[in-house]
């Protein structure tokens, strides 16, 4: 299956660095994951659905045997993510990251490494969704001490995409 023309989209504007440690969350079937895989040292996934993770980590077997992948199933906010801090933290249309209260911030405030940025992409489903969520994006991480560096857009199909991209103090 050929990656979406929004998910290279948003893997491009992660870009990881070789080394990178990336935390993806709701990382769906897994198609992100393996994109950022192949250029970030370790990337760690998230999802809430155990039909999601199963597919992701069938998707990326090569990755995970050799310790480059790894796949939780459960809430972010129960997740054991381990000690290590991540470089980046990414998800794509995960409204949590926009509706309040958004534990999920505390999470990423707490395995973000200082300096460390967060890309926050979504669908752009109408006109005037782009403002709202970008605020209340930028509004939450800013209350975790998180400032946004800058909003990334892009003409992907079937709809507009946006990311809103973050760095930890």
């Amino acid at each position: 299956m050929r990656a979406s023309e929004r998910l290279a989209w948003a893997a491009a504007v992660v870009a990881p660095a070789p080394g990178d440690r990336v935390l993806e969350v709701g990382c769906g079937h897994g198609v992100l994951l393996s994109l950022l895989a192949d250029r970030a040292g370790e990337v760690v996934g998230v999802d809430r659905s155990a039909t999601m993770t199963a597919a992701a980590g069938r998707r990326n077997a090569d990755a995970v045997a050799r310790g480059r992948v790894r796949v939780l199933t459960g809430r972010l906010t129960e997740a054991d993510l381990g000690a290590a801090a991540f470089d980046v933290v990414v998800s794509f249309d995960v409204r949590a990251f926009w509706t309040p209260p958004a534990p999920e911030w505390d999470v990423v405030a707490r395995v973000l490494r200082p300096g460390g940025r967060v890309v926050v992409a979504f669908s752009v489903m109408t006109p005037d969704a782009l403002e709202p969520v970008t605020a209340a994006i930028t509004r939450l991480a800013a209350e975790r001490g998180i400032g946004q560096v800058a909003v990334h857009r892009a003409a992907t199909t079937p709809y507009p995409s946006a990311a809103v991209e973050l760095r930890a103090p």
